[in-house]
């Protein structure tokens, strides 16, 4: 157990929304993240599905699992993910994530974007697999524009062999070129469609 998993065990459960104490997303929140998003085309990708937009409590959600290592945050973002996969269906076999940078994931004592597939695999009723590893370290994409996000991650991740049709997860889509970059290595290793299942778009 991490300091981050101590230190939530103290801490009372609020809602990221209006802070309501006793959920981590309250109905009346959760209802007003369900709007459209309209996310990138990435190239590589045949489909690529998104909970919410990122603002508001979805924001607070995203960060809080990604920077606070918040486990508690993962279930209304996999909810949000779960609501847009049943009205639109999912082909893939299997689910990966993208991997965080191991001393990042070190540091919170976790893989934010793991923590998502593991839960959107339970409830889908799909085998999750690391598929995908970083080569190299990059450059953090956040204080990057569009086309220094691409370059920077042309290359960015190998794959090992898998299956023919997968989901990758990840907790944050923008330009999509991190999508692209795992599309890329998932079809060198193998995979001939890739989702993509990402819980907020900005």
């Amino acid at each position: 157990m991490s300091l981050l998993d101590l230190v939530a065990l103290g801490a009372p459960l609020r809602c990221a929304g209006c802070a309501q104490g006793g959920v981590r997303l309250c109905g009346a929140c959760a209802e007003l993240l369900g709007g459209a998003v309209h996310p990138p085309v990435v190239p590589g990708v045949d489909r690529l599905l998104v909970g919410m937009a990122y603002e508001g409590a979805a924001r607070a959600l995203v960060l809080d699992l990604k920077l606070r290592g918040d486990r508690s945050a993962a279930a209304p973002l996999t909810d949000a993910l779960l609501r847009r996969v049943a009205s639109t269906g999912i082909g893939a076999d299997a689910l990966t994530w993208v991997p965080g940078r191991p001393k990042e994931n070190r540091k919170r004592g976790l893989d934010h974007a793991g923590v998502l597939a593991a839960a959107l695999g339970r409830r889908l009723g799909l085998p999750v697999y690391s598929f995908l590893e970083r080569a190299g370290e990059r450059l953090d994409q956040s204080g990057l524009g569009a086309e220094e996000r691409w370059a920077n991650l042309r290359g960015a991740f190998t794959a090992r062999e898998c299956p023919r049709s997968i989901a990758v997860v990840d907790d944050l889509v923008t330009t999509g070129a991190t999508a692209a970059a795992c599309a890329t290595a998932l079809r060198i290793g193998g995979a001939e469609q890739v989702e993509v299942l990402a819980a907020c778009c900005a």
